[in-house]
C-alpha cells in the first residue's frame, strides 16, 4: 500500500471502499508488491514463496473483532486473546485449566473464594509490572458494564498485595474458569476510551499496526514472561476464503485457513493440516409462534415462526436428517456427526445420541400431529399453513453455505420446504429470532449450555436464539451453575439435555437446536513449518492456532 496509507496504530481507520479493497488483494495475490506499495522483483509467487524467517504472513479471516478490548467483546472467541494479553488463568493441551498470569490459585472447599497469585515476572507491554489492581481493575469494570461478560455473581475483590487478589463470590459458579480464562487482564493506568488505538496487553505480542478490514500487525513483546516466540512479527490479512486460497496459490501466505470445500485443493509449497475440534454446527429453529418481539443486542426484532414453534417440525428435522450424509456433503470426511453442542465431553449425555435419517419415521411424527400434503405439491400444510420457513446464513461461509443447501434438501424429502437465505451476521441477528439459523459453538468448558438454552438469558446479547423456556430444563441449569464441583455440575448438563423425561436434546427433547457436525479445522500451512502440540481446538477457526504459537519453528 502507498506510504502515506500507513497509520498509526493509535488510528485505525475504516476499511477501503470495496473497488480499492479488492485491488489491493489481487496486488497482495499477484505479489506486485511489498507492504510499503514499492515494486520489489523478489516478491513471493508461486515459483518463488515466501522465504523462511522470523516473520510469518496469515490469512485466516478476521481477527479483530472486538478491537482489544473486552468491553466491545475481545474475548468472546476462543483463544482470542492469547497473542496480545494475558488472563489469570488458560487451557492446557489436556483441556485442564491452569495458571496464565496467575503462577498459583485455589479454591474454598464451599467455591465462593477464588486466591490468586500472580507471576512475579508478568510486565505490560511498556513494561510496567502487572498487579492485583489491574485485575481488580478489569473485572469491575466489566462487571460494572455487564453487556459482554455475566459477573453479577460476583461479590467483591480485595489485593492482599500487589501480588495477590481473591475474588469472593455472592454464589458458587462453575463456570467461573470461562471468565477466568477468556477475560484480558487490563492496564488500569492506561485503560481509556480510545484503548483500541493503542492497546497495551501482556500477551508474546503487541500490536503494531491495525488497519480496519485490512490487516494487523503483531511484532514481538520484548517484556513477555513466558517463552520466546521464534516469530518476530506476525501479519494478518483480513480475506475472505476465496481470497485467501488465491494468496496462497500465489505463494504470499505462510498460513491460510480452507474450508473443507478447498480441502481437495493442491498448493506447491504448503501442506493441508487439519485439527480436531470441539467446534459444532446447528440450526436454531424459533420455538414461539410469529408475532412476538424481543431484543438481541439492545435491539428490537421480531419473534417466533408459527412453523417452526410446532414440535412436530422440529422433531421430524432431529430425525428426519441424515447426520452421516451432510457430513460427508459438507465436511468431506474432516469432521463427524453431532448430536449435541458438547458431544464426547465430561459434560456430556451419551442418552441424547440416537439412530437419525428415519425419512419414515419423521413423516409419521408430522403425519401425526396434523400435518399432511392435501394438494400433493411435496409440502405438508396443517390448518391452511405450509411447512415453509427460511433458514438464514452468512454468506461469506462456505461451510455455513453448505451445511443450509443440504439440510434443505433432505428436509425436501421430509415434506418441508427450507428456502436458504445468505446474509450479514448483523443481519442474521437481526432476522435470526423470526427465522432459522446456521448456529455454531464450541468451547473447552460447558458455559455455552446455558447461554445458549436458559431461558433466563433471554433477550441478552444473542444468547438463546430459539427463546426456548423449560422450566425443568432451567432447574438443571441453574443448579449446574451453582454447583461446588465440576463433577457435581457435570451430573446437572446431563440432566438437562435429557433425564429420560424431558429435555433439550436427544430424539425426544424439545430441540430448539439440532447440532448436525462436529468439523475439524483445516489450513494450508508452509511446508517446513512447524504449529507446535495443539491442543482440541474451539469454535472459531480465526483464532484457534494460536495457543501454541510459542512453540512454532521451521524445522529442517
Amino acid at each position: 500500500m502507498p506510504q502515506d496509507d500507513k497509520i498509526s496504530p493509535r488510528k485505525p481507520r475504516r476499511a477501503w471502499p470495496v473497488a480499492m479493497a479488492v485491488v489491493a488483494v489481487v496486488a497482495v495475490v499477484a505479489g506486485a508488491v511489498t507492504w510499503r506499495g514499492q515494486a520489489d522483483d523478489g516478491a513471493p509467487s508461486p515459483d518463488h514463496p515466501r522465504n523462511r524467517g522470523t516473520e510469518l504472513v496469515i490469512a485466516v479471516g478476521d481477527v479483530a473483532g472486538g478491537e482489544f478490548d473486552p468491553l466491545k467483546g475481545w474475548g468472546s472467541r476462543p483463544a482470542q486473546i492469547r497473542l496480545i494479553h494475558s488472563s489469570l488463568l488458560t487451557v492446557d493441551k489436556n483441556i485442564d485449566f491452569v495458571g496464565d498470569l496467575a503462577s498459583d490459585y485455589s479454591v474454598s472447599d464451599d467455591a465462593l473464594t477464588w486466591s490468586f497469585t500472580l507471576r512475579d515476572n508478568a510486565r505490560w507491554s511498556n513494561g510496567e509490572p502487572v498487579t492485583a489492581q489491574d485485575v481488580i481493575f478489569t473485572y469491575d469494570t466489566l462487571k460494572k458494564d455487564g453487556t459482554r461478560f455475566d459477573l453479577t455473581f460476583l461479590d467483591r475483590m480485595e489485593a492482599r498485595d500487589d501480588s495477590r487478589v481473591d475474588f469472593h463470590l455472592k454464589e458458587p459458579r462453575s463456570t467461573f474458569v470461562s471468565q477466568l480464562s477468556d477475560i484480558p487482564i487490563l492496564p488500569a493506568k492506561h485503560y481509556g476510551t480510545d484503548y483500541s488505538a493503542n492497546p497495551i496487553g501482556s500477551g508474546p505480542y503487541v500490536v503494531a499496526d491495525y488497519q480496519v478490514g485490512q490487516q494487523l500487525i503483531l511484532e514481538a513483546n520484548p517484556h513477555w514472561y513466558g517463552q520466546r516466540p521464534q516469530f518476530t512479527k506476525l501479519t494478518f490479512l483480513v480475506l475472505g476464503e476465496d481470497a485467501a486460497l488465491a494468496a496462497a496459490r500465489a505463494g504470499t501466505v505462510d498460513i491460510a485457513y480452507a474450508p473443507p470445500a478447498f480441502a481437495g485443493q493442491r498448493i506447491d509449497g504448503m501442506t493441508l493440516q487439519s485439527f480436531e475440534t470441539v467446534d459444532s454446527r446447528a440450526l436454531t429453529l424459533p420455538t414461539l409462534p410469529a408475532g412476538g418481539k424481543g431484543k438481541i443486542r439492545t435491539n428490537d426484532v421480531s419473534v417466533g415462526n408459527d412453523v417452526t414453534a410446532d414440535p412436530a417440525i422440529r422433531k421430524a428435522l432431529n430425525i428426519g436428517l441424515d447426520r452421516d450424509q451432510i457430513a460427508q456433503i459438507v465436511l468431506q470426511g474432516h469432521g463427524r456427526p453431532a448430536y449435541s453442542l458438547v458431544d464426547g465431553l465430561p459434560w456430556f449425555n451419551d442418552q441424547v445420541v440416537f439412530e437419525d435419517g428415519r425419512t419414515e419415521d419423521a413423516k409419521r411424527v408430522l403425519a401425526d400431529a396434523g400435518w399432511s400434503d392435501s394438494d400433493g405439491d411435496g409440502t405438508v400444510e396443517k390448518d391452511g399453513r405450509k411447512a415453509e420457513f427460511t433458514l438464514l446464513y452468512p454468506s461469506d461461509d462456505q461451510l455455513r453455505s453448505d451445511l443450509a443447501l443440504a439440510v434443505a434438501e433432505q428436509a425436501r424429502a421430509l415434506g418441508i420446504t427450507i428456502t436458504t437465505k445468505g446474509s450479514t451476521w448483523d443481519g442474521i441477528y437481526l432476522d435470526g429470532k423470526a427465522n432459522a439459523v446456521t448456529w455454531g459453538g464450541g468451547r473447552h468448558h460447558p458455559h455455552q449450555i446455558y447461554e445458549m438454552y436458559s431461558s433466563k438469558v433471554i433477550d441478552s446479547g444473542y444468547n438463546n436464539m430459539p427463546q426456548y423456556t423449560n422450566t425443568t430444563v432451567d432447574g438443571y441449569l441453574d443448579q449446574a451453575l451453582s454447583a461446588t464441583t465440576q463433577d457435581k455440575a457435570n451430573e446437572f448438563w446431563k440432566q438437562a439435555q435429557w433425564d429420560g423425561q424431558t429435555g433439550f436434546a436427544g430424539e425426544n427433547g424439545d430441540t430448539p437446536i439440532i447440532w448436525l457436525l462436529r468439523l475439524d479445522h483445516l489450513y494450508f500451512v508452509r511446508d517446513g513449518l512447524n504449529l507446535g502440540d495443539q491442543p482440541i481446538q474451539g469454535h472459531g477457526h480465526e483464532w484457534a492456532l494460536f495457543n501454541t504459537l510459542v512453540q512454532w519453528h521451521w524445522t529442517s
